[in-house]
């Protein structure tokens, strides 16, 4: 049986992951801070699911997970990257603690786990790593530097890693969303500093996520959008950040709205 890795296993994008690989015959093993999370995710799978407790802010915790997956499943097939964290503000008000949280986090963390994995699986020459990225990791917006940097550094890294790998039957794979309903997007719903950009258009459903995840591992491609239109205006202005700027207030003004709309609507 093939074995999944999820981290931030208890989460709600994670958790509707674990109910599709669960579905397509994997065994899970589920790493989050949060053992209750972790174990209502479990209980929801067809078969017994590992859970370890994994803190991905500290050196140690990455480390103690690292070496978790090296001695105790050695035979991992697919690592999904799915941890994220997110403090808005403005880099100028953040504390040093909350910038290399973003990092830790969003790019340290993954970076660790996908360098293990693909040592184990380069060596068996097949395996999967998917890594949950972010339609920040191709725009960069105010009040969301940290977060960029984190996104942009994954989306980097994760792309060389896939020419590395490819050789040797390992396949990397990146999703990318943009504002998709869980308990992150329900506080920067709430946050003075949250980026309205996020409320354009259609907030999507972890369910929605997972299933582009789905798709990505059916097809093998580097880079899969959720949704593809808004993927093409980023990287439109990723290529060109001079137009952020001038872009930026029209959109701000629509995700406005769009973030009274998803509050009213939940009651939040």
């Amino acid at each position: 049986m093939k074995k999944a890795l999820i981290t931030g296993g208890g989460g709600a994008i994670a958790s509707e992951i674990a109910t599709r690989l669960d579905k397509r015959g994997y065994s899970l093993i589920l790493a989050d801070i949060d053992e209750a999370r972790m174990a209502t995710v479990a209980q929801s799978l067809s078969r017994s699911a590992v859970a370890i407790r994994a803190d991905l802010s500290t050196a140690a915790g990455v480390a103690a997970l690292a070496t978790f997956i090296e001695t105790e499943h050695s035979d991992l097939a697919l690592l999904v990257n799915n941890a994220g964290y997110v403090e808005p503000g403005d880099a100028a008000d953040l504390a040093p603690e909350v910038l290399e949280r973003h990092i830790a986090i969003n790019l340290v963390a993954p970076m660790q786990l996908a360098s293990v994995a693909a040592r184990l699986m380069r060596a068996r020459k097949s395996g999967d790593i998917l890594s949950i990225v972010s339609m920040g990791g191709i725009i960069a917006l105010k009040g969301s530097a940290a977060y960029a940097a984190s996104k942009f550094g994954l989306r980097g890294f994760q792309t060389s890693i896939r020419s590395e790998l490819a050789p040797h039957g390992v396949r990397v794979m990146g999703i990318f969303p943009s504002g998709v309903d869980t308990p992150m997007l329900r506080y920067e719903a709430q946050h003075s500093s949250g980026s309205a950009l996020n409320f354009v258009g259609k907030v999507f459903t972890a369910a929605e996520v997972a299933d582009a995840c789905m798709s990505a591992l059916d097809s093998g491609k580097l880079e899969t959008y959720v949704p593809y239109g808004d993927s093409v205006t980023s990287r439109l202005a990723g290529a060109f950040p001079w137009m952020i700027e001038k872009i930026l207030p029209m959109f701000e003004k629509a995700g406005e709205k769009g973030r009274a709309k998803f509050r009213a609507e939940r009651g939040i």
